[in-house]
């Protein structure tokens, strides 16, 4: 454990950064906050080989990045206090951090990051009952209940509702395929996807298993538009199948929807993603042209002499909203949809409760669609 009492001075080139920041400029209260992460240091030391190697040095990105964001709220005039623990992916030393005095008085606590330890924070009650925010956690992957957790992505069933949300705002009506993995996940998006679809909706649906992806073209309507939902993450069968729908592309009106992993796809056919008229649904995306993510790069750069990554992206912005947010709500995180949504460097923010007690999470979305210039996303 050690204490972060004075940050080193990190300065952005723009104009503080966020108008709505200075709004809490005149609240002087400390902050206390409290970082549980398995940063797994003395084992990455050791051997830099480490199995805990790759969580670890995720860990120390994340914070780094926070470390700028911390900066620039108490140049925004925040006053916050932030106590660092190294859990070590230790779930009995898990377990003694959470009595310590640091933890149990903090007014939000950040972390912890692996499944584990997000079940233990269940039951978890500290001095002032505070919520607590995991950087990585869904509750796809965490089915618990409670009212005090923060989501920052939005869990799995909910890129449903927001595909759904976009085809009714953008007025997109036809078929509605849905291309069903074999994992239990995606086999849960579909279901739940197609579930959704209401009895008056405009969309008729179908579906397709993945593995018999070649008979896309069975399915596709040459007087509608076919929107086309891909539920599966696997490489090889997601790029097999946006093949086959772009060898049908020419005799009909594709949409075509998939998932984050998509972009990390070691083996990428662009003349595929193009043909098939690919969207992407993703938590994360950079826009490289947005002057407050330049400035935040060469701050990062001058301050570390690396490149930031995207856990140092998120740690900048999670703990931008999730600050600010206590702030705004005088710690309560009530009344949330009072306030704007925080556009930010990587993530867009609108926190709302999850239902049934069981949490708050984000409720925003990236759709993205490759055009000449790149991936850019698409407004609606």
């Amino acid at each position: 454990m050690f204490y972060l009492h004075q940050m080193k001075k990190i300065t952005l080139s723009v104009c503080i950064l966020f108008l709505f920041l200075t709004s809490m400029a005149q609240n002087k209260a400390v902050i206390k906050v409290a970082l549980l992460m398995p940063f797994c240091a003395k084992q990455i030391n050791t051997n830099p080989n480490h199995k805990n190697a790759d969580l670890g040095n995720a860990c120390r990105e994340y914070y780094q990045g926070l470390l700028v964001a911390a900066d620039s709220l108490k140049n925004a005039g925040y006053n916050i206090d932030i106590t660092i623990f190294d859990t070590e992916r230790d779930t009995v030393k898990f377990k003694k951090i959470l009595n310590n005095d640091a933890v149990q008085n903090a007014d939000f606590i950040l972390g912890p990051v692996i499944k584990e330890g997000q079940m233990m924070m269940q039951n978890f009650k500290s001095k002032k009952n505070a919520f607590h925010l995991s950087p990585l956690f869904t509750f796809t992957k965490t089915k618990i209940i409670d009212p005090k957790s923060i989501s920052a992505y939005p869990d799995l069933t909910y890129y449903a509702d927001y595909f759904l949300q976009y085809l009714k705002n953008k007025e997109i009506t036809g078929n509605l395929i849905i291309i069903t993995g074999k994992d239990a996940s995606d086999k849960a998006l579909a279901t739940y996807l197609k579930q959704s679809v209401k009895p008056e909706s405009s969309l008729k649906v179908k579906t397709l298993d993945i593995a018999k992806n070649q008979d896309i073209v069975k399915l596709l309507n040459s007087d509608k538009v076919n929107n086309i939902f891909i539920a599966c993450d696997d490489e090889s069968q997601v790029n097999a199948t946006l093949k086959n729908i772009a060898d049908s592309a020419l005799d009909y009106k594709i949409n075509t929807f998939g998932l984050r992993k998509i972009i990390d796809f070691r083996n990428v056919n662009l003349n595929d993603w193009l043909s098939s008229n690919l969207h992407i649904i993703t938590p994360f995306h950079v826009n490289y042209d947005d002057s407050l993510t330049k400035a935040f790069i060469q701050t990062y750069r001058d301050y570390y002499e690396t490149e930031p990554t995207e856990f140092a992206y998120v740690g900048y912005d999670q703990f931008i909203m999730a600050i600010s947010t206590y702030a705004k709500t005088n710690g309560t995180f009530k009344d949330l949809d009072k306030i704007k949504p925080y556009k930010l460097i990587a993530n867009q923010y609108m926190l709302k409760e999850k239902g049934n007690n069981a949490g708050l999470q984000n409720s925003i979305l990236h759709i993205l669609k490759l055009e000449n210039e790149g991936l850019k996303e698409v407004s609606w």
